[in-house]
């Protein structure tokens, strides 16, 4: 009984990590557009990040909130 339980809670804390997953995913693929359209991809050349990977630094951003970009 109690393997049944943890086995739901594991099933119930993945189903809502592949959402947030596809939110994050989308949200970086918004700041990588977002760096290539002000002309800051694949490396960023601003500060405080640059030299920084681009992608790198939007995903840090999204995955602190999908609303970063």
């Amino acid at each position: 009984m109690k393997s049944a339980f943890i086995a739901a809670i594991a099933m119930l804390l993945l189903a809502g990590c592949s959402g947030k997953t596809e939110e994050v995913n989308a949200c970086v693929e918004r700041g990588v557009e977002y760096f290539k359209d002000i002309g800051s991809y694949p490396t960023l050349s601003s500060a405080p990040n640059k030299g920084r990977d681009a992608e790198e630094v939007a995903r840090e951003r999204c995955n602190r909130t999908t609303t970063a970009f």
